[in-house]
């Protein structure tokens, strides 16, 4: 036996229109309240339940040659571009270098510190391994240090 034999479509639809159809005194306000509803439902599941990812920004950046450039112009600033590259990738390695003895990790790099040296030269490739200067005067120093006295003017 089936649970919905006879469905009857059209008596439902023309029982619902002669409802709506009647005059009730809230109808219009009431109808209101369902649509809005309805709309913050369906926009609260649209905006934060099916987030959609918005195109990002992009920044392309070229440079503009000139025409007649020589051979000579182009594979010097070929070499300064490699220079700056071969300087950041020391200093990251130098970092990773003292990260790694802090930990005790052994991290050979002495292949890329002799492309380094060949590249930058000795002064500049030692200089890149030492470690930075720490900064001139923190919050600890100074309170350590205690007041300073003040000065009459």
């Amino acid at each position: 036996m089936k649970m919905f034999g006879k469905v009857d479509v059209g008596g439902g639809l023309s029982d619902f229109w002669a409802y709506i159809r009647e005059p009730r005194p809230h109808r219009w306000a009431i109808w209101g309240v369902a649509l809005a509803l309805t709309w913050v439902v369906f926009n609260g599941v649209e905006q934060y339940l099916i987030p959609v990812d918005k195109p990002k920004a992009q920044i392309i950046y070229f440079e503009n040659w000139k025409a007649d450039r020589s051979a000579a112009e182009i594979r010097a600033d070929w070499i300064a571009r490699a220079r700056e590259e071969t300087l950041r990738n020391a200093k990251k390695r130098a970092e990773y270098q003292r990260f790694a003895d802090s930990l005790g990790i052994e991290y050979d790099s002495t292949e890329a510190d002799r492309i380094t040296r060949e590249t930058l030269g000795e002064e500049t490739a030692e200089a890149v391994k030492q470690r930075p200067a720490p900064p001139r005067s923190t919050l600890a120093e100074r309170a350590a240090r205690g007041p300073q006295p003040k000065t009459a003017d």
